[in-house]
């Protein structure tokens, strides 16, 4: 039975070493090495090192390594650079970590640039300055990212810290003033006590303003605009203080005014559209129509609005006295249902302009008279060529069930206020439906049909 043995994996060293013996010398001469008895002989024939063999090599050294090693592998000369970064004091371990998180920024490796920030923000640097580099940075970070919430709660670090700073100053400086107080009272001045700004111990770093300004970016990437105005107006202030460049901050309250015109303007539209639609219900009801809403109401692409004509005469004067909604006697254009009960028929009208008589739209519809030379054709299944305007006659159901009928010579606004009725004693408010918003108008023609029609209807509603 054959037996396969194992050969031993050669370490990475003596592989190096293989890999550089391989190597031919830059002498003619055949290299010789001491045998076991020290005896000088011919070298014995070295193993080929193939391309996978040097590359293994290269990947095991740190410098020439194309990822990094996955957990768990065994590599000392990595963990040996790696100790390195946490080696020495709190603030030379935030100090590395600051710097590789600069070269990831540098590569757009901002998620590991955050990371990098994170680790030496935790390693607690004294240095208050530092701390605020970092924060700032991971900050940055999370700008490009879009984290915003995450900018905020960093910068908010950040301001603290100068709050804290600046608050302890005011001490120290208040206790001094104190102090030296005390000693003039005894006799006892001091030279060159002076007093200083109560924030010069982080009032002069340009990294508050840094934050202020990553602060208001965010802000006002949330539409966070009463935040970002203060935070503004704040940052453009100190900018001046510390000698930055207020013209940074151009864009970014370019972005806010925009923003909060937006708002205002949609704020204006909403307010607008409230007091528009209240208008049209009052209108609505001076008319006398009874409003029925159902769960249900059909889909209607058209629903009922006032004259736009109408509403741009009154747009003419806004510019004197301001935005008003139209007044209740502003013209309105309703959606109608023209029904045809003895062939099951119907005709929705759109834009019925309260102004024009039922006699202007019947036209449209019908022919005006019986004769062919009209320009209006008949209906398709109006067979009896019977369905003519002036043969023609209209009647409204009320919300009481009162049967009216309407002359067609009126104009849609002129019948609906001859419907109303009052609430008066206990007799209910009465008039014309209007129900989700559509009004709807019997239309038969003169003659035994109409007077069939009429004595069903009386029947039905009477419960005879």
């Amino acid at each position: 039975m054959a037996v396969i043995e194992e050969t031993p994996a050669q370490s990475d060293d003596a592989l190096l070493d293989q890999l550089i013996s391989s190597f031919p010398s830059s002498s003619t001469s055949t290299y010789s090495k001491p045998t076991v008895d020290g005896e000088i002989g011919p070298a014995a024939p070295s193993k080929d090192v193939t391309y996978e063999d040097f590359q293994k090599v290269l990947d095991s050294t740190p410098l020439f390594m194309r990822e990094t090693p996955a957990d768990g592998d065994d590599n000392p000369i990595l963990e040996a650079l790696r100790s390195l970064v946490f080696e020495g004091e709190g603030d030379e371990i935030a100090l590395n970590f600051k710097n590789h998180g600069n070269e990831l920024h540098a590569q757009k490796s901002y998620s590991e640039a955050i990371k990098a920030y994170t680790s030496g923000i935790d390693a607690k640097p004294s240095s208050p300055s530092l701390l605020v580099t970092l924060l700032n940075n991971r900050a940055q970070c999370h700008l490009l990212l879009k984290n915003y919430g995450s900018v905020l709660k960093d910068e908010g670090k950040v301001i603290g810290l100068y709050s804290a700073h600046a608050q302890k100053a005011h001490t120290k400086i208040k206790g001094r003033k104190d102090e030296l107080d005390e000693k003039t009272v005894g006799g006892e001045a001091e030279e060159g006590g002076g007093e200083s700004k109560p924030q010069s111990l982080l009032q002069n770093d340009k990294g508050l303003v840094k934050a202020l300004f990553r602060a208001a970016q965010s802000l006002v990437a949330l539409s966070r605009w009463k935040e970002a105005t203060d935070v503004v107006k704040r940052g453009k202030s100190l900018a001046s203080e510390v000698a930055e460049d207020p013209s940074v901050w151009s864009k970014v309250e370019s972005d806010l005014q925009k923003g909060l015109k937006r708002d205002t303007d949609r704020a204006e539209r909403v307010r607008r559209d409230k007091l528009s639609k209240f208008a049209l219900r009052k209108a609505v009801e001076e008319r006398g129509l009874v409003v029925v809403d159902t769960s249900t109401p059909p889909d209607n692409p058209h629903p009922l609005s006032f004259d736009p004509d109408a509403i741009q005469n009154s747009k003419d004067r806004e510019e004197e006295d301001g935005w008003q909604p139209p007044p209740p006697h502003t013209s309105i254009v309703f959606p109608v249902f023209l029904l045809y009960p003895a062939y099951g028929q119907s005709d929705f009208i759109t834009h019925f302009h309260e102004d024009t008589s039922f006699e202007d739209q019947l036209n449209v519809i019908f022919p005006s008279s019986s004769s062919s030379t009209s320009p209006t054709p008949f209906a398709p299944w109006d067979t009896k060529r019977e369905y003519y305007t002036s043969n023609l006659v209209v009647y409204v159901e009320t919300a009481q069930r009162r049967l009216l009928k309407v002359g067609k010579e009126l104009t849609l606004r002129e019948v609906l206020i001859k419907a109303k009725k009052e609430a008066k004693g206990d007799q209910k408010k009465d008039g014309v439906i209007l129900r989700d918003g559509l009004m709807s108008f019997i239309v038969l023609v003169k003659g035994a049909g109409e007077k069939a029609w009429i004595e069903e209807f009386k029947r039905k509603r009477d419960g005879n």
